[in-house]
């Protein structure tokens, strides 16, 4: 007998009217778990005190462009073979208009080059992200490929703690020019704030495969991700998963319909407003420092006060894909102004929302809004019935709000190197595919 959680999996499988169409659930599997995998981190065990970090970045780039490469060469056919059709609900109007947009604005960048290269590595994972939804011929099914993925991940960063401590454990020899990060733990991945948010998603994954699947492996899986997230001294992350979680129930037992709007939108509006807006909003500004007292965001003010200033003068298409921060503008800024030499190492706006204006101007902000936080939130409550949610759609809301809640603070709306790109792109096509197939009372 079918249950809710395959819903969304089977309503639409070729293969009930197709056996050619069908592949074995190996081959599935195999590649749910690898792509998983690398959405989450494709740069293991890196080495923070390498004298040559720029050589580093410009490998890592090569082998993630090889990687992400190879795999779309694998997941293109698949999706062909199943029916790429399932994937036409993911392109929404909004989500054309996106990416027209994205498109436009990258052919006018300062730097053709190096926006197409970005925005071709964005496409790819935007892809492998949704394809998951194709891939997988169950609920069940992307459960046990959540799971080897997660294990792989959380054992391999278990283990590297024990075996090699140099490369998985915060140390003053890191090349960052960060301090106070001694002894916290990073596994696999190549940064705290990184893994934290890694064990974040593994929390709420292992909460659907204790849904869908096993409660004691689900179980296993969120103990291990959640001391691991203690160890790695993020607060960000661990906060943000607090509230999710309250968001989450808060959904399952409130039937109104504009009550639960607020519940999933105003957390994001609220931290929008007191980020962006405390820079621009002078009154916000005020109003910030009677409740949160020499709130400096961790000196992320400065950033966001240049990032605008430069949004000012493009307001229009921005400065291009990827074409901003480490470029001329930014490297040789102290020049123009003695006061910003920091600018010449920031990589991002640390916040997905400005740096959204400064590649496709003040329209790809308003783009950026509708289809990270409008589109979904109307796809979450669209045919649900009131005050019930079905396990997946549980999934994908609370990785839609994790990531949502964290892009006021980090650039991971547009960075598919971070494991959060991915897992919003899943949970925002789940949540539109939900509105095609929808949950069955």
């Amino acid at each position: 007998m079918s249950t809710v959680t395959e819903t969304l999996f089977s309503a639409s499988e070729p293969s009930a009217a197709s056996p050619a169409r069908d592949l074995p659930d190996l081959v599935r599997l195999s590649y749910l778990t690898f792509v998983v995998v690398a959405l989450l981190n494709h740069a293991w065990f890196t080495d923070l005190s390498d004298l040559a970090p720029l050589d580093a970045v410009e490998g890592g780039s090569l082998a993630t462009q090889l990687l992400f490469g190879s795999m779309i060469l694998v997941g293109i056919p698949m999706v062909w073979h199943l029916g790429l059709a399932r994937l036409r609900p993911v392109l929404s109007r909004p989500a054309l208009l996106f990416g027209l947009w994205l498109l436009a604005t990258t052919l006018l960048s300062g730097d053709l080059a190096l926006s197409l290269r970005r925005l071709a590595l964005y496409g790819i994972a935007a892809f492998l992200a949704a394809s998951l939804l194709v891939v997988a011929r169950s609920a069940r099914q992307l459960a046990d490929a959540f799971a080897m993925a997660g294990f792989t991940v959380l054992v391999s960063s278990y283990l590297g703690l024990l075996i090699v401590p140099a490369l998985t454990i915060h140390s003053h020899y890191d090349l960052t020019g960060e301090i106070g990060h001694d002894g916290l733990w990073r596994g696999i991945f190549s940064h705290k704030n990184e893994a934290g948010m890694a064990m974040t998603i593994l929390v709420i994954l292992g909460l659907f495969i204790a849904s869908v699947r096993s409660r004691l492996l689900g179980w296993t899986m969120v103990a291990a991700s959640g001391v691991f997230l203690v160890g790695s001294g993020s607060k960000t992350p661990l906060i943000t998963l607090a509230m999710v979680l309250g968001i989450s129930w808060l959904c399952r037992v409130i039937h109104s319909r504009a009550v639960r709007v607020l519940v999933l939108v105003g957390p994001v509006l609220l931290l929008i407003t007191i980020t962006i807006g405390s820079i621009v909003v002078p009154p916000v500004r005020s109003v910030l420092d009677v409740v949160l007292p020499d709130a400096t965001f961790t000196a992320r003010n400065e950033i966001w006060s240049f990032a605008i200033d430069n949004i000012v003068q493009k307001p229009l298409t921005g400065f291009g894909f990827g074409a901003f921060w480490l470029t001329e503008r930014t490297v040789y800024a102290s020049i123009v102004n003695p006061d910003t030499t920091w600018v010449q190492m920031a990589t991002q706006a640390h916040n997905s929302f400005l740096d959204a204006a400064l590649a496709m101007g003040l329209p790809g902000f308003v783009l950026t809004l509708l289809v990270f936080i409008a589109i979904p939130t109307r796809d979450f409550l669209y045919r649900l019935p009131q005050g019930a949610t079905d396990p997946s759609a549980v999934l994908f809301m609370r990785l839609w709000q994790l990531v949502l809640l964290s892009a006021s603070f980090e650039t991971i709306l547009f960075n598919p190197n971070t494991p959060a790109f991915g897992m919003i792109v899943m949970a925002i096509s789940g949540l539109r595919m939900l509105t095609v197939r929808p949950v069955i009372a």
